[in-house]
């Protein structure tokens, strides 16, 4: 008898969203990542910040880059001019040859798209809010 096991479909905002909830456990990020794919979503994320079809000054980056950080990560745990370079090295972002202005990647739009609706800050709150929920139910 044949028996045919089936999928379990992963919706991949879904794993995005445990791979986050990983990487922010321990609380607020000190450094990249090191496992590829979480490096790989941190990029994404970062490209998700962007609007579609608008170029943006280097400053303008820059200072995109550097608030979304301070929603998730220790003041000088990464560095928006990494990340930055990140962006641009996986192509998620390009930038004229003189680096003077940047736009999302009209051929990976979808990749950042997929996580917009993925907020590091808001998971973060969620782990800090159920660890409090956590500590207050021990009794002392």
């Amino acid at each position: 008898m044949n028996v045919e096991v089936p999928m379990i479909a992963t919706d991949p905002q879904q794993s995005a969203g445990r791979a986050l909830k990983r990487l922010l456990a321990n609380g607020p990020l000190t450094a990249v990542p090191k496992r590829p794919s979480d490096q790989q979503l941190l990029v994404a994320l970062a490209a998700a910040q962007f609007t579609p079809d608008r170029t943006y000054r280097e400053a303008e980056v820059n200072e995109t880059l550097r608030q979304w950080l301070l929603t998730f990560c220790d003041p000088h745990g990464i560095d928006h001019v990494t990340l930055r370079r990140m962006l641009v090295d996986s192509r998620l972002l390009s930038r004229t040859t003189s680096g003077s202005t940047y736009r999302l990647d009209e051929a990976r739009l979808g990749e950042a798209q997929a996580m917009g609706a993925l907020d590091p800050a808001q998971i973060l709150a969620e782990i800090r809010g159920e660890r409090a929920s956590r500590k207050s139910s021990h009794p002392r």
